[in-house]
């Protein structure tokens, strides 16, 4: 009877070590199945949510709004749902931008603007409001430079012009047309 308790405490031995095994394999191909999966999910998201940059003089530098903030662990890239961004310059009143979808590279501080991207930025004393509209925008955060390669229509005043391309330095209060310029200009009267 020794050899009988002896051969039957092994076969349980042995069959708690092999559901063991099984055991530890299943959560260990589910806990890798839920870390990559994990990875192409958000790992936090903020809602209508505003947030101030300040530059190294301690100035607001520019400020984002949106309705939705996503943040991926997988990347370094932020996206941005309804985004509304103002930029501060000391020469000129802010620069401000609206658009259905934002990317934020936070290494580099650039924002991919899309969808219906607006931005203006009101008159002051002798100058005339302006108002550019574009299917995307690509605006470096530090040196406040903006671009697109999309078609733009911009308005400033009753004068309407229409080109391919553009760059607008904020912070010279700069815009420069890149290609296929078209506009209608009113000569004001006397």
């Amino acid at each position: 009877m020794g050899k009988l308790k002896f051969l039957t405490l092994f076969l349980i031995i042995i069959s708690i070590a092999g559901l063991t095994s099984w055991l530890l394999r299943t959560l260990s191909d589910e806990d890798k199945e839920y870390k990559t999966a994990s990875k192409y999910e958000a790992d936090y998201f903020l809602e209508d949510f505003v947030a101030t940059a300040i530059d190294a003089k301690g100035k607001p530098s520019y400020r984002l709004e949106a309705k939705e903030l996503k943040h991926f662990p997988v990347s370094t890239l932020v996206t941005l749902q309804k985004p509304y961004i103002e930029f501060y310059t000391d020469q000129t009143k802010p620069w401000q931008t609206w658009a259905e979808h934002g990317i934020v590279h936070e290494t580099d501080q650039r924002m991919i603007l899309t969808g219906k991207v607006r931005i203006h930025r009101a008159g002051e004393k002798n100058e005339t409001a302006i108002t550019l509209l574009t299917d995307s925008l690509t605006i470096d955060t530090r040196s406040k430079l903006a671009e697109t390669e999309d078609d733009v229509d911009i308005q400033r005043g009753s004068d309407n012009i229409s080109a391919t391309g553009m760059r607008i330095d904020m912070l010279n209060d700069r815009l420069e047309l890149l290609s296929k310029v078209q506009g209608k200009y009113e000569v004001p009267a006397k």
